[in-house]
């Protein structure tokens, strides 16, 4: 991989019609885009590619009703030597998520919302698709939730370790800081 370009947006109040009187309302608290939703981007993406190591980050309140936290957020990164983007709102129409893998070989894309992936390997050539298969819209966080658990309650193995929990909160924490400085930051 050298390069990864993740689009993602979604009309948050109709999947969370109470936003307004929930921890969303503030940073202190977890709200905002940055750290409600693109956090799980920026997992996905360290799992493919290993850790963010810079960031550079622009959020606005453009479009939700009773909030003043973010909810649109553009952000650069490097993951070491892989270049990455994300660009993140929580007021779209379509629920729509798409990671793109781009490598010196080819192209991988996942598609959230169509529960697919494609791959294009051939130069100018047409998408293939790799696999499709059925998933309802919190079938990952049911997952998330019951592998939690089976590590709590049958001593499994946890699918997060501790450290990786930290790396999130030095990414979210480096991005929330780009916000306020307006400039690069490294982890």
């Amino acid at each position: 991989p050298v390069q990864v370009v993740v689009t993602s947006g979604q009309h948050f109040p109709l999947y969370r019609p109470a936003y307004r009187e929930t921890y969303y309302t503030d940073r202190a608290t977890g709200g905002g885009a940055v750290q409600d939703a693109l956090t799980h981007f920026i997992n996905a993406v360290e799992w493919l590619v290993g850790p963010t190591t810079r960031v550079v980050a622009d959020a606005d309140h453009l479009v939700l009703d009773g909030v003043d936290v973010e909810d649109s957020v553009n952000v650069l990164a490097r993951h070491g030597e892989v270049m990455v983007s994300y660009s993140l709102n929580q007021h779209q129409h379509p629920n729509e998520t798409r990671i793109t893998v781009i490598g010196d070989r080819g192209t991988a894309r996942f598609e959230v919302h169509a529960h697919r992936w494609m791959l294009c390997d051939q130069l100018g050539g047409e998408w293939k698709v790799e696999a499709q298969f059925e998933m309802e819209r919190d079938t990952l966080f049911l997952r998330q939730a019951n592998q939690f658990l089976d590590a709590i309650c049958d001593n499994k193995p946890f699918q997060c370790t501790l450290e990786d929990g930290r790396q999130t909160l030095r990414v979210n924490r480096a991005v929330l800081q780009s916000l306020e400085s307006h400039t690069w930051q490294n982890l």
